[in-house]
């Protein structure tokens, strides 16, 4: 996927780290990427773009079931699972019977009409984007698990990019665990500097009640620890995060 990206962005990544002195790449390179894309309801990047976001046809991919084999190193049977970009379902296949919940999210008609066809008892499927705060309210009860192997990919702006990580802060229970993948997280729909690591991941922990660790050699874990109200404090002080200055 990484040759769908422009030339164009390829270029301001270049130019982008040319410019910066080294020292300033100790913060995450998305940290310089636009406040605000200045829309409210349609957050997120390529919704319009079917070939992007419908993987209701696309066989499992290498880092969902990286993802997979970490999940069940964990103490997941009879757990809730929020699965985010529900692809052709086959996770809610594979794992539900075992599983108390799974909800997904997707963008795709095409996906939400496969899930549906399915008709898997404990499985239910969203049509709405991470990156929006309508999901929020869909949600009834927390979870044990959220994964998400691209939690950057489409990102539109620093705004809902910080809105989607609070969400799912809120979603989660004390001591659940966010999974991603590297090989999902190095692919990008835009800009370059949406690119995130390990170390990026780690940085989150100033704002946000999450603690960022390694399952395996490219599956990570943000554990989400603390109260409710470290949700607030964390959204509060993202306010300022554009200001921090790498040490």
């Amino acid at each position: 996927m990484i040759d769908r990206m422009t030339s164009a962005s390829r270029r301001l990544w270049r130019q982008w780290k040319a410019e910066l002195p080294g020292k300033v790449l100790a913060r995450p390179s998305y940290t310089f990427c636009a406040e605000h894309c200045g829309r409210v309801h349609e957050t997120g990047l390529v919704a319009d773009q079917p070939r992007l976001v419908d993987f209701s046809t696309v066989p499992v991919t290498a880092d969902q079931l990286r993802m997979e084999e970490a999940l069940k190193a964990l103490d997941w049977q009879g757990s809730s699972v929020l699965h985010v970009g529900v692809g052709d379902s086959g996770f809610a296949r594979r794992f539900a019977p075992q599983l108390r919940r799974v909800v997904g999210l997707t963008i795709s008609d095409a996906e939400l009409a496969l899930a549906r066809s399915l008709q898997i008892p404990n499985y239910d499927v969203l049509k709405v984007s991470k990156y929006s705060w309508s999901f929020r309210p869909g949600i009834d009860e927390p979870f044990d698990f959220i994964l998400d192997n691209n939690p950057n990919s489409f990102a539109c702006c620093k705004f809902h990019f910080h809105q989607m990580l609070e969400t799912y802060c809120a979603v989660l229970k004390p001591g659940g665990m966010l999974l991603t993948d590297q090989g999902g997280m190095d692919w990008v729909a835009s800009d370059l500097r949406w690119r995130l690591q390990f170390r990026d991941l780690q940085w989150l922990e100033r704002f946000f009640p999450l603690r960022a660790t390694r399952l395996s050699r490219s599956v990570y874990a943000l554990v989400r620890n603390g109260t409710a109200s470290a949700v607030l404090v964390g959204a509060q002080a993202l306010e300022h995060a554009a200001v921090v200055q790498a040490v």
